[in-house]
């Protein structure tokens, strides 16, 4: 093993395999492979016994960035009590464990007023089948978030995949616009830069999941009355499928992260919704008496009128929603459906009712300024036709549920 200054000359050069000390930094050692690859790493005892640590392959490391990180873990003062917490304090030591990566991923989005943060948490973090968990086993360990690869991810989606075609798609979002994060704030060029060993939008290689096509699946009459009566006020999943209905099959994020005070003076205010706006709509008799019991249910420090049960702060989340559903699936023997399809379920069944689409598009907040007739309507005028939508939803589901 040689001993030098290591410069970025040298380091460009060099092909006789072996490993190399730097004498500016004493911790840091470079590996030259016989295939001419040249790798980071950080030496030092710890606890009687020498520990080593690897920063990363160079040039995606530099030689600068290198002799930071060796000098954060020769400044270690002791290894920490427990496997799992070693491993990530070591991990944190020449760069950011994954658990740092998707605390402060998360942290970014809270500080950004983003609603689906609690949501992103629990596929990344604290959900029952998270990536970050997932990670743990495979490594054995905290792993270093550049360590994780895309067969990784491929792992822990296909394990999704199994349990949840559908909701795939939206787990490849997720963690497509985390890897993205973190690439642009290792480039950060406004003081704020933070490196987690991410180079590359990983992610980005996973396949795109094909979505479901309009019309694909709807609920029957006959569906749709067995599904409302297996639904269980006392599950707050079920109360937000049930609300969905009532309402004449509003999105599930604009049921599922409502907050309390939406639904007020007989009307819910949402205000923005997917696509940007701001969306008013009178509350429908058979959703009034829900949401009066809902409300009394609702955690009384939560601002949700359905909130996380692991944290009142944030709200529901959909992949708990779409669990209850398979579950609700199962136990019906349905052929396979998803909240999703509960929006088109009810849109289907309201036009054969003889609800005007377009006004049912006014209702479902698609496109009001879509055509010219709709283009000038005013306010009042919406409010109204949005009355009549909500008797007409009424006067559906009447005959289904005399219980309502």
């Amino acid at each position: 093993m040689g001993k030098l200054r290591l410069t970025d000359t040298w380091l460009s050069a060099v092909t006789d395999p072996g490993e190399y000390s730097d004498t500016i930094e004493s911790c840091l050692k470079v590996r030259v492979a016989k295939s001419g690859s040249k790798t980071f790493s950080a030496v030092r005892k710890l606890g009687g016994k020498a520990v080593r640590v690897r920063i990363g392959a160079y040039p995606d490391i530099g030689l600068r960035e290198a002799r930071l990180r060796a000098g954060e873990f020769r400044q270690m003062r002791a290894l920490a009590p427990t496997p799992t917490a070693r491993a990530e304090e070591l991990a944190d030591a020449v760069s950011a464990s994954a658990a740092t990566f998707f605390e402060d991923y998360v942290a970014d989005m809270k500080s950004r007023g983003v609603a689906s943060a609690g949501r992103v948490r629990g596929v990344l973090i604290d959900g029952k089948y998270a990536l970050l968990p997932f990670l743990v086993a495979r490594y054995g360990g905290m792993p270093r978030a550049g360590d994780v690869t895309v067969q990784d991810l491929q792992a822990w989606m296909a394990e999704s995949y199994a349990r949840s075609p559908g909701y795939a798609a939206h787990l490849r979002s997720y963690i497509v616009t985390a890897w993205k994060w973190a690439v642009k704030n290792r480039y950060d060029f406004r003081g704020s830069a933070r490196d987690y060993g991410i180079t590359s939008n990983i992610a980005e290689q996973l396949p795109t999941v094909p979505r479901g096509k309009p019309g694909d699946r709807f609920l029957s009459n006959d569906e749709v009355r067995k599904l409302w009566q297996a639904l269980d006020e006392n599950h707050p999943t079920h109360r937000v499928l049930k609300l969905m209905i009532a309402m004449g099959g509003l999105r599930v994020t604009e049921v599922a992260t409502s907050l309390a005070n939406n639904w007020h003076n007989g009307w819910l205010i949402l205000p923005e919704t997917k696509n940007g706006k701001a969306h008013q709509l009178p509350i429908t008799s058979t959703a009034a008496r829900l949401v009066e019991r809902y409300l009394e249910h609702a955690h009384p420090r939560s601002p949700f009128l359905f909130s996380n049960p692991r944290n009142p702060d944030e709200p529901l989340t959909i992949a708990a929603i779409s669990r209850a559903a398979k579950r609700l699936n199962n136990k019906l023997e349905f052929p396979e459906w998803n909240p999703r399809d509960l929006r088109r379920t009810m849109k289907t069944h309201l036009i054969e009712a003889g609800i005007d689409e377009r006004w049912l598009d006014v209702w479902h907040n698609h496109g009001q300024t879509a055509s010219v007739a709709r283009k000038h309507y005013i306010r009042a005028e919406y409010a109204d036709l949005k009355r009549d939508v909500a008797e007409a939803i009424d006067s559906w589901l009447g005959p289904l549920f005399l219980d309502a």
